[in-house]
């Protein structure tokens, strides 16, 4: 990136902030008012199909494939993710989400690594009001075992780009809208207040360049978000994150709060049922987990509405996902 490796994370940030509706009432130089939009449904706004099936939880619920590099300070073994996520909105956008994560300890129960690597890809019908959305992402977790109640991480990412294409009215060709971060970071820290639950959180801030028809923009986005989590008993697992961003950028700031809670519940030996709203949207999910293995499937529907669904209306998305541990 400009011959230096960005500080940029797996954040969750100004796509939440600059959606499309929005962004586009403000006074950005256009085109760029629309660029945040892969943001919204990419890596930094991700965390697992088993947590998006509860609400979305970032900060404070250990899983594979975890969002608060903290976590990797927790690592007792190793383990594989794939999650694919599929959404689909009524104006005709189709998203793609494909993200691999692998983790391992350094040392046991204190010290951990993991890489995250993330595409994103669309396809569109021509009443769309994007012809398409892209994303390519490479991230790296590090956490550190402080204490036995404290934890601490941090996220970087040598690789960040999007991409969205506008369609604009005949006889104008498309508008191409790239984006390159040039500095950023994520800490992550977990306070484990007794053997069944864990307070989180995680600080963003990220320097990005926008381009569109010959102009550039430098936007700054901060986050903060901050989760506590709970195993109730031995069949229910509660969770409630709190979040709040910012973006700054071409004259315009913004900001938005919101609230995820659910729950995980113990069906079986191995099922799990689980329920829980992402700042208002419904969530749904259910799973299967053996010693090995494990496979989940997620419902959202209408994610991300506030920022997106004047533009694009309602979606639906279906998340699967699979883990592998060793």
């Amino acid at each position: 990136m400009k011959g230096r490796l960005g500080l940029s994370v797996l954040l969750v940030i100004s796509g939440l902030l600059v959606g499309v509706g929005p962004i586009l009432s403000q006074p950005v130089p256009p085109p760029l008012g629309i660029y945040a939009t892969p943001h919204l449904f990419a890596l930094p706004t991700a965390t697992t199909t088993r947590l998006f099936g509860m609400g979305g939880f970032v900060t404070c619920i250990k899983d594979a494939g975890f969002g608060n590099p903290a976590f990797a300070g927790t690592l007792e073994s190793s383990h594989a993710v794939g999650r694919l996520s599929l959404t689909d909105f009524d104006c005709g956008l189709d998203l793609k989400g494909l993200q691999f994560s692998a983790a391992q300890p350094l040392e046991a129960n204190r010290r951990g690594w993991q890489v995250t690597w993330f595409e994103l890809d669309s396809s569109a019908a021509a009443t769309s009001p994007l012809a398409g959305l892209n994303e390519d992402d490479f991230a790296v977790h590090y956490g550190c075992r402080l204490s036995e109640t404290w934890v601490v991480g941090i996220g970087v990412s040598p690789i960040f780009r999007t991409g969205t294409t506008v369609p604009l009215p005949p006889p104008n060709a498309p508008i191409s809208i790239n984006s390159e971060a040039d500095f950023g970071f994520r800490l992550g820290a977990l306070y484990q207040f007794d053997s069944a639950g864990w307070a989180g959180l995680v600080l963003d801030k990220y320097d990005e360049d926008v381009t569109a028809a010959g102009q550039t923009v430098g936007f700054t986005s901060k986050e903060m978000a901050l989760g506590i989590s709970r195993q109730l008993n031995d069949r229910v697992l509660a969770a409630i994150e709190w979040q709040e961003l910012s973006t700054e950028g071409a004259g315009v700031k913004m900001g938005d709060a919101g609230i995820r809670v659910g729950i995980e519940v113990q069906a079986g030996e191995a099922w799990v049922v689980r329920l829980g709203s992402n700042d208002g949207a419904l969530c749904l999910g259910a799973g299967v987990d053996n010693e090995d293995w494990s496979f989940e499937y997620a419902f959202i529907n209408d994610w991300n509405e506030d920022s997106v669904g004047a533009s694009l209306g309602d979606s639906d998305t279906h998340q699967l996902g699979i883990r592998y541990h060793w």
